[in-house]
């Protein structure tokens, strides 16, 4: 085991040395700023004002620090946490093979399957660190706004109703939803993968991963009948299971279910992404 740590030690350290890797930390801050512009405007805070004094009352008491940093993750990880995953995991083994490690690093009586348990664990802690970092950034900016303390309120067009929360229990919920995202964006992380134990570029890996779940992100909200008896089995419907964590009574037998799911879809990704590279000729 210690030698197996040593191992992902070494692989983050090579990760977290690319400046490439920061590029998400960074566009990531970047945006949240910018919305948290969009939504301190005297328009757009009007607008909050009207809709939550009507539906909640207390405008001031409920848009809190919590309620502004649930808008910026809400918006920002729909397209960017797919982006930056897929960016990082396409990268992970399909960059190896374009720069001619891999037959150095399987010099080394290590076998094929470890050597990939150690890169997806590693592209695992990546996206938990950027979720996290979204997380915290986005909290520290709606401080800085609204100060400590209020409600949280709680509005999305997958909710089923507006639910409200006081501090308290708002911040458990808030983090409780940011240490979910590294279950719910697991196959994000499957499908990258697998794309990357072919022989294929890294670039190519991460755009047909976006392309993937954004085409099935479309296919999920197209209004037709003919769509609602497949919905369960879109990947961006079961993902968007972490706003469950935020009903005001969890259900939890739902919430289970979807992220078993979740589980087994990136677990699948990765053992396909095994298979098919035990049987790769990387001599050639």
């Amino acid at each position: 085991m210690p030698l197996f740590l040593r191992q992902l030690y070494w692989e983050l350290y090579r990760m977290f040395a690319r400046k490439r890797t920061y590029i998400g930390f960074g566009i990531f801050l970047a945006v949240e700023l910018v919305i948290y512009t969009l939504l301190t405007l005297d328009r757009a805070e009007r607008g909050m004002e009207r809709w939550i004094e009507r539906v909640a009352g207390g405008f001031e008491h409920y848009f809190s620090a919590l309620t502004l940093a649930f808008l910026i993750v809400t918006f920002t990880m729909i397209v960017l946490g797919t982006i930056f995953v897929s960016l990082v995991t396409g990268d992970i083994v399909a960059k190896e093979t374009e720069d001619g490690n891999l037959r150095l690093l399987l010099v080394r009586p290590v076998s094929r399957l470890r050597l990939l348990v150690v890169k997806f664990l590693a592209c695992q802690i990546y996206a938990t660190t950027l979720f996290w970092f979204v997380g915290i950034t986005a909290l520290i900016v709606g401080l800085l706004e609204r100060g400590w303390g209020g409600g949280m309120f709680i509005w999305a067009p997958e909710l089923p109703r507006v639910t409200i929360f006081e501090w308290g229990e708002g911040m458990a919920r808030y983090f409780l939803c940011i240490a979910g995202f590294s279950i719910v964006y697991l196959p994000v992380t499957g499908i990258a993968f697998l794309l990357s134990c072919l022989k294929i570029k890294p670039a190519a890996a991460t755009i047909v991963t976006v392309a993937v779940v954004l085409a099935d992100r479309i296919l999920s909200k197209i209004p037709l009948p003919i769509f609602e008896d497949y919905q369960h089995w879109f990947i961006t419907s079961r993902m968007e299971s972490w706003l469950y964590l935020l009903y005001q009574d969890i259900p939890w037998p739902r919430v289970l279910e979807a992220w078993t799911w979740l589980l087994g879809f990136g677990l699948t990704g990765f053992v396909i992404g095994w298979v098919i590279f035990e049987r790769r000729d990387v001599k050639s």
